[in-house]
């Protein structure tokens, strides 16, 4: 992966700024929030019986493939925003590997480093290369937590953060109902976990009849690489007024090693987001490598020689 793309002409923010931007987007992704589930407005038809067995088997399904085949992606990325008193773009890569390990390095107009920003799950590390310095601690800390949609908890880090990324789920969630989506695209299902959720996974094959249990291991019918997408993810405040929405789209097969056909995965992730000024956030993805072979010691950030280091907390 060329660690050095080229950026001229693009209008980019000061590096402090696109940290506090793409804070968000990074915790909102790094972090599920706790409680008791709440049931939401309904969002369409609601399934029962046999009907809204087949999607959730086949959404389960589909999710568990997705985490044992999925372990690492590497590509080159483009982070775009917009909220009420700014905008810019900001061009980079991205590595990641299952679970929860993540780097992302910034580019200056240059296609010099401007910026790293790694974490594994409990810790993150920030190096401002303008201003030599290095910010790091837990990712429980307040310059995580003041970015946070409300209800959303620090304390609590899932164990699947590369999913949520790339168009997954955490396993085994509780579906607390499923809805027709009103287009006739896909199922709403809400789920228990986290509370005051619910995502829009489109099956790409006709569900009916239902899928039908048989035994033990053919619940599902003969797996394609894809067989279900999840759209978008909606978290909601207690209020159940306008969501966080994250949003998958420009989904494009990606090859697996050997000869596996290749998943669809998204090139394109959003994040709405009312409560940080009205903050629309865009990663785009580009020459997406699947067949990798990271390791967590590529996710170690060195500080180098004479910068400074300061410690949240």
């Amino acid at each position: 992966m060329n660690s050095y793309m080229m950026a001229a002409g693009r209008k980019t923010a000061p590096v402090s700024d696109c940290f506090r931007l793409l804070l968000p987007l990074w915790c909102l992704l790094l972090l599920l929030p706790a409680g008791c589930a709440t049931r939401l407005p309904p969002v369409g038809e609601e399934l029962t019986g046999r009907e809204r067995q087949g999607v959730e088997e086949l959404f389960l399904a589909t999710m568990e493939q997705r985490h044992r085949q999925m372990q690492c992606l590497d590509a080159e990325a483009e982070i775009q925003w917009r909220s009420w008193l700014r905008s810019g773009v900001l061009p980079g890569y991205l590595q990641a590997m299952a679970p929860n390990r993540l780097k992302f390095v910034g580019l200056d107009p240059l296609g010099r480093p401007a910026l790293a920003l790694t974490t594994n799950g409990e810790t993150f590390r920030l190096l401002l290369v303008n201003q030599a310095l290095v910010y790091q601690g837990p990712t429980t800390a307040e310059a995580f937590r003041q970015h946070l949609p409300q209800g959303l908890p620090a304390e609590r880090l899932p164990e699947s953060l590369f999913a949520w990324l790339f168009g997954g789920m955490p396993l085994e969630p509780e579906i607390v109902a499923v809805y027709r989506a009103p287009d006739g695209r896909g199922y709403w299902l809400e789920v228990a976990e986290p509370p005051r959720a619910r995502l829009l996974f489109e099956p790409l094959f006709d569900l009916e009849p239902p899928l039908k249990v048989v035994g033990n291991d053919d619940h599902y019918p003969p797996f394609r690489p894809g067989t279900g997408l999840v759209r978008r993810i909606q978290l909601f405040e207690p209020d159940q007024r306008q969501p966080a929405e994250i949003i998958y789209d420009d989904y494009r097969p990606v090859p697996q090693v050997g000869d596996e056909p290749g998943w669809l995965l998204p090139h394109r992730i959003e994040l709405d987001s009312r409560r940080h000024q009205g903050l629309s956030l865009s990663l785009l993805l580009s020459d997406l490598l699947a067949d990798c072979a990271l390791r967590p010691e590529d996710f170690q950030l060195p500080i180098p020689a004479g910068y400074t280091l300061e410690t949240v907390d």
